[in-house]
């Protein structure tokens, strides 16, 4: 091990060459922003010392000559000083570390990779993480641009949407962890007698349509997205007051699937949640068939709430299309808003009803009877209001444009249906405040298998 009076004297000098070459060597600087730029190049060269020489700290001098085979057990034999090249947060990094063979099966590996989770010739960890994130933000070629912007170091878009859609990957098989888990009635059983209940959890789904690359029939699929949350806020006391959910643990799960398979993850990401043990469930959707299914087949005992929102949309293409005059038509949807919230679905069925054979305002009528009588057992505002529920669905409208229309929407994209994907449940997991969680399972990934 190199001794730290040693690595000090080489630290000095090597401070000295890089002073001289920032104010003597080069031009004078014409701005304070060249000046810092300048800085910022000359410590990216003192980190790269730095992490250098660090890691020629953990080798002894005088290696083992066998350790044991991580493949076989066997005893692998030394060989000699192989270098690699580390690609870092502080740019790229060469150094030595000891390489072994074992001769029963006839592989190699390096003992000073695996223990300090090193990549030789991709991405280190660190960089991944940092480049996945802006991954999530912005498109890649602009994550590119913006990376390289920040930290002067220079990654293509591929790399950035590769750093990204790893982070996808992983949630992907926490996920699938998930699922066994949530199969598993030992587990289960367990978590029944240990677990505290939650006393109010909500539950939230939607869709939001996705480009997808190669699909000539229906180019547009459903990202379906999932919420878990919880709030203290009151549920508003009349429908002009001002709506805040004030969401609070917030967990998103999302993925491109038939809605029987989603159900697989809404049940596995639930019992995360301990969904299933809550005193009290509640759903909150806009209508959509499939989602109130789902919540049925899983969580048959949960309270279903439609989405106040959703459903008073279904007065204005009626009351355009039947009235001319703009008061009558105010008064109208006025009224039928009243109704709804005090939870009169017959008057406001009815009121639908009578514009069911009207040459312009039927087609929209009929739509708004069929939903409203199909709906109006999870209409019942009054009693939902007086338990303190929430009634209105943001928390999911806002998930789906925080991942799908801020993210996979932006102009142009169109997607491989992977990474679609991954990118989005990337971003799920930075939305959720997990991306320390997933990336640290990323640290030591994998075997760096010799060449």
């Amino acid at each position: 091990m190199k001794m730290i009076s040693d690595l000090g004297q080489e630290f000095g000098q090597y401070l000295i060459q890089l002073t001289s070459e920032l104010f003597i060597k080069k031009e004078q600087p014409g701005s304070l922003s060249e000046m810092e730029k300048r800085i910022r190049e000359m410590l990216l060269k003192v980190g790269q010392f730095l992490l250098t020489s660090w890691i020629a700290m953990q080798t002894d001098k005088y290696p083992e000559k066998t350790v044991a085979c991580i493949y076989c057990g066997g005893p692998a034999a030394y060989q000699y000083q192989r270098p690699g090249t580390l690609l870092t947060i502080i740019g790229q990094v060469i150094y030595k570390r000891g390489y072994y063979t074992c001769p029963y099966c006839g592989r190699g590996h390096y003992p000073l990779d695996l223990q300090l989770g090193l990549r030789p010739g991709q991405m280190s960890a660190e960089l991944e993480s940092l480049s996945g994130m802006t991954g999530t933000q912005i498109p890649f070629e602009k994550s590119s641009q913006l990376f390289e912007a920040l930290t002067l170091i220079s990654l293509s878009d591929h790399s950035i949407a590769k750093a990204t859609q790893a982070m996808g990957s992983e949630v992907q098989i926490q996920e699938a962890a998930w699922q066994e888990l949530s199969k598993n009635m030992d587990w289960l059983q367990i978590q029944e007698r240990q677990a505290v209940r939650p006393k109010r959890l909500y539950g939230s789904m939607d869709a939001a349509k996705v480009h997808i690359r190669g699909e000539i029939e229906d180019p547009w699929k459903d990202l379906k997205v999932g919420a878990w949350f919880t709030t203290t806020a009151k549920p508003p006391q009349n429908p002009e007051e001002d709506w805040q959910i004030e969401a609070q643990d917030m967990s998103y799960y999302c993925d491109i699937l038939p809605a029987q398979e989603f159900g697989d993850l809404l049940w596995a990401t639930g019992c995360q949640r301990q969904a299933q043990l809550a005193e009290e469930l509640i759903f909150l959707g806009d209508g959509a068939e499939w989602i109130w299914n789902l919540v049925s087949h899983h969580y048959p005992h949960a309270i279903q709430i439609v989405d106040w929102f959703h459903a008073t949309e279904y007065f204005a293409p009626i009351g355009n299309a039947a009235f001319t005059d703009e008061d009558q038509r105010k008064e109208w949807i006025s009224n039928l808003r009243t109704h709804l919230w005090h939870g009169e679905l017959g008057v406001v069925i009815h009121a639908c009803q009578h514009f069911c054979e009207h040459p312009q305002a039927g087609g929209p009528a009929r739509k708004a009877v069929t939903y409203f009588t199909n709906n109006q057992h999870r209409m019942d505002y009054p009693t939902y209001r007086n338990n303190g529920y929430q009634i209105g669905s943001g928390t999911i409208e806002s998930a789906c444009k925080q991942i799908v229309t801020q993210r996979l929407k932006v102009s142009g994209a169109i997607w491989e249906l992977d990474n679609a994907v991954k990118t989005a449940k990337a971003r799920s997991a930075w939305l959720n405040g997990d991306w320390q969680t997933v990336t640290s399972r990323r640290e030591f990934l994998a075997l760096p298998l010799a060449a």
